[in-house]
């Protein structure tokens, strides 16, 4: 039975092994010190490979970016690059007290011979959004906790990864029309599979809130000629709050439904006091913050727009119909950002 203390002890044994096949990988010549790009999600899921491939007992749950261990208090501070032999203190034996256990340079002998190309390709890979969605691919169905949310990972790595692009920086307003299209295209997908899920029944409203105002933003943005540093200082946080609160709470759902492990107990009311909150409308308070900011970056909707809209919503009421000319139009922008 492991406890938290000896789970902690374990991941730090899995990472340094990774960090050890690393340097062997390197030294081997199966790829150089400058293909190395892995991170901390990344390396969450070779965590995760070998704790279900050896039945380590790990407490894992599905969070944010996929299965991460819900004990996460050796997440920090960690480097991620090649360590050689002489820089691992417990190279030859488990940080645990049993023998049973593999030591680091056993780990790193899984990865590279039992994981093999697969090892060299998550840690090389060049985007993690894009390795992410082969890995749902891959492990969501084989996975019984979580196989009926593979499908909504897969929009929302999508989503996010349209989402990084508006936030790492202003480049995205070239193209800022295509964005918006794309933006809404892709939370809708996540929407819908939300809905298929009556455990996730809490998070939609929410989900839709944040779609909706980031669209909105999006759209001020689109219609000017440029935005300032501001503007897009105030997008990224917009941004943030996908991940930190909207993403969160359905995450946390998620959490409860995938968290298995020989701690689950102990760490389970912690995640269900999160949720208890978002529940109960901590979010809001969020949401609203950024509707009342986005007046100071001159990114408001503008009174003639809502006016538009309202007109439309009264006509649509009286059963009229958008003109077909319209529709077509539509339609074809539609189909020109999809096959961009």
């Amino acid at each position: 039975m492991l406890t938290l203390g000896d789970e902690e002890s374990l991941l730090m044994d899995i990472k340094e092994g990774v960090q050890y096949a690393l340097y062997l990988g390197k030294q081997e010549g199966r790829f150089t010190e400058c293909d190395i790009l892995l991170d901390k999600i990344r390396m969450n899921k070779l965590q995760y490979i070998v704790n279900e491939e050896r039945d380590l007992g790990l407490t894992f749950g599905w969070f944010k970016y996929g299965p991460a261990p819900e004990d996460v208090t050796t997440g920090t501070g960690v480097e991620l690059g090649p360590k050689s032999g002489d820089e691992i203190a417990q190279l030859e034996r488990s940080r645990l007290p049993s023998k049973n256990h593999l030591s680091t340079e056993a780990f790193a002998y899984y990865f590279l011979k039992n994981l093999n190309d697969e090892f060299d390709r998550i840690v090389t890979a060049e985007e993690t959004k894009v390795y992410l969605e082969d890995f749902y691919n891959q492990y969501g169905p084989k996975d019984k906790y979580a196989n009926q949310f593979t499908s909504l990972y897969k929009a929302s790595v999508r989503l996010q990864r349209t989402l990084d692009a508006i936030g790492d920086g202003g480049s995205w307003h070239q193209d800022s029309t295509q964005y918006y299209y794309e933006l809404d295209r892709r939370f809708l997908s996540v929407s819908e599979e939300i809905a298929k899920h009556d455990s996730l029944t809490y998070t939609l409203e929410p989900f839709e809130e944040y779609q909706l105002l980031l669209t909105s933003i999006i759209s001020e943005a689109d219609a000017k000629d440029k935005i300032s540093a501001r503007q897009q200082s105030f997008i990224d946080n917009v941004i943030r709050t996908f991940y930190n609160t909207v993403w969160d709470f359905v995450s946390q759902e998620i959490s409860l439904q995938t968290m298995r492990g020989q701690n689950v107990d102990e760490l389970r009311p912690g995640v269900e006091a999160s949720v208890q909150k978002y529940r109960e409308g901590s979010w809001r308070s969020e949401l609203n913050a950024l509707r009342e900011r986005r007046e100071t970056v001159e990114l408001e909707p503008q009174i003639d727009d809502i006016e538009e809209i309202d007109s439309e919503g009264n006509q649509q009421s009286e059963g009229q119909s958008l003109d077909e000319e319209m529709v077509e139009q539509i339609s074809e922008m539609g189909a020109e950002v999809i096959s961009n």
